[in-house]
């Protein structure tokens, strides 16, 4: 029964006009992708690829990696009560806002996710669900991250190099581009080391053995929020050593980044995080 009202409301939402309010499109999305949790998640591939953009498909799966937890839903699993009670909330003309109790009738169970949603001549597409870290944050300023991008890499100094290179680097974490992967892969080909491009290999083969994609010992995570730079910073530890630090709530992450020059040119020659 449940599955026919959720196939009902699809083809109502498809064969109505989604350039203007999409509230319809997210709650049919919502609905149906928390059905699947309950009955068969591996239809939720295919959902996922219909109602969010491939640049947010890959933010999703970062943000599961780096959290433990489903970004769409901020949970890990859902139940009857949760999809009795969703719904969604037109904020402005773009953010939409999700609610659901996990216990029905108990207001401290409430779940809120803000989320962004573009409208096109096919469907209202999602393009960006507000991370948990960012509570029930929303607007356009949280994808303001490209005032913060430098114009080139800095080989002035060790340490404007570093600077420069971390700035160009999470741009594009931030930026959320489809081909984020080979972006950053040729960052990396280009300002590290050989030594450094295996330290890099060797990190990332030990998070799959763990079956956790996209660890990035750059930055100790799967992802970056341009929320998160404002905190960074650079320390000089002596000896071609630096510690870049940045915050994520109350947890601080360190890593020791040495640097040596090269043919003229500075590159990273070693990542420690701790």
């Amino acid at each position: 029964m449940k599955r026919y009202i959720t196939i009902l409301i699809l083809l109502v939402c498809l064969k109505s006009t989604c350039m203007g309010d999409c509230s319809g499109i997210v709650k049919t999305f919502y609905l149906s992708y928390m059905n699947n949790i309950l009955q068969n998640n591996d239809a939720n591939d295919i959902l996922s690829k219909t109602y969010l953009t491939e640049e947010l498909l890959g933010k999703v799966d970062r943000l599961r990696n780096a959290t433990g937890i489903d970004p769409i839903i901020r949970a890990q699993d859902v139940n009857e009560d949760a999809v009795e009670t969703v719904l969604v909330e037109r904020m402005t003309d773009d953010w939409y806002l999700v609610k659901y109790f996990w216990k029905k009738g108990d207001p401290s169970t409430l779940i809120e996710i803000p989320l962004k949603v573009q409208g096109g001549e096919e469907a209202c597409k999602i393009t960006y669900i507000t991370p948990i870290w960012k509570g029930s944050q929303y607007g356009d300023e949280l994808l303001s991250c490209k005032n913060k991008m430098v114009d080139k890499i800095d080989q002035t100094s060790e340490l404007l190099f570093l600077r420069s290179f971390y700035d160009i680097y999470l741009f594009e974490y931030c930026d959320m581009p489809k081909d984020l992967s080979s972006r950053l892969y040729a960052l990396r080909v280009d300002n590290l080391s050989a030594h450094a491009l295996e330290q890099f290999k060797k990190a990332e083969r030990e998070s799959l053995g763990d079956g956790l994609t996209g660890y990035d010992v750059l930055i100790d995570n799967f992802d970056f929020d341009c929320l998160w730079h404002e905190s960074i910073k650079f320390m000089s530890l002596g000896g071609n050593n630096y510690q870049m630090t940045y915050k994520i709530g109350g947890k601080v992450y360190k890593i020791v980044v040495a640097v040596k020059k090269e043919n003229n040119a500075y590159l990273i020659d070693g990542l420690y995080p701790s």
